[in-house]
């Protein structure tokens, strides 16, 4: 392939995953009310919203995080 066919080709596939839904592991770092912040893979995230089943977060806590197209990240609840 050309460079540029390459380029092309990587340019929509990481497009792709960053519309893409997600789910991973996070560490909660900080909790505020409904919101926790958390420290996935790729980097810190505040203010994350949670489900009210989980309703006591804990700093330090593994938690499963989810994240929709649009960027929007929902904590699901700790893990045993």
């Amino acid at each position: 392939m050309s460079d540029l066919a390459d380029a092309i080709q990587y340019a929509v596939e990481r497009a792709l995953l960053q519309q893409g839904a997600d789910w991973t592991l996070a560490t909660v770092t900080a909790t505020a009310g409904p919101a926790v912040d958390i420290t996935t893979a790729a980097g810190p995230v505040a203010g994350v919203r949670r489900l009210q089943s989980y309703s006591a977060p804990a700093v330090g806590d593994t938690v499963l995080v989810t994240r929709n197209g649009a960027g929007t990240w929902i904590v699901l609840g700790a893990l045993a």
